[in-house]
């Protein structure tokens, strides 16, 4: 059985066109999408870092950033297709390590069974504009709204 590709309302130009504009210095793209407005914008992480950070209808919810297997009853049910999924060890490996110490690998394992256990959250930034293309590219029904490079420049009357 073959997967059918999702079927996109924007051309392949213009994801080139969305890509080159988000590794630019300033984004503010909007997509609409099941009815709800999916804002990008650029902004900064840390004092030498930006990411691309996702809106849905202009918030973003502290609450939404939560592990996979629990979700507030609040969350859009698309959430997942439009924010990163990070994966993330329980225990640190320095902290994996001091347990190992003390108790010896088959006790570790014996009082601690989720020593080496990984969890997942969604979290709203992007850190690359490709690695968002991509996860947008998959969306059915995704349509573009407001980008810098959809205005056309005006014309001046003669």
């Amino acid at each position: 059985m073959s997967q059918q590709k999702p079927v996109s309302l924007i051309t392949k130009e213009q994801w080139a066109a969305i890509e080159k504009e988000m590794a630019g210095g300033w984004v503010s793209i909007r997509f609409s999408y099941q009815g709800h407005e999916i804002g990008v914008s650029r902004e900064r992480k840390s004092e030498s870092t930006t990411v691309l950070v996702v809106y849905i209808d202009g918030v973003i919810k502290g609450s939404w950033a939560c592990r996979t297997d629990k979700k507030p009853d609040d969350m859009p049910e698309f959430l997942p297709q439009v924010w990163s999924k990070k994966t993330l060890s329980v225990y640190t490996p320095k902290k994996i390590a001091e347990i190992e110490k003390n108790f010896g690998k088959r006790d570790a394992k014996k009082y601690f069974p989720n020593l080496h256990a990984k969890t997942e959250i969604f979290l709203p930034y992007f850190s690359k504009a490709s690695v968002l293309c991509r996860q947008f590219k998959k969306l059915e029904g995704l349509e573009l709204t407001q980008a810098l490079f959809l205005k056309t420049p005006e014309t001046e009357p003669s």
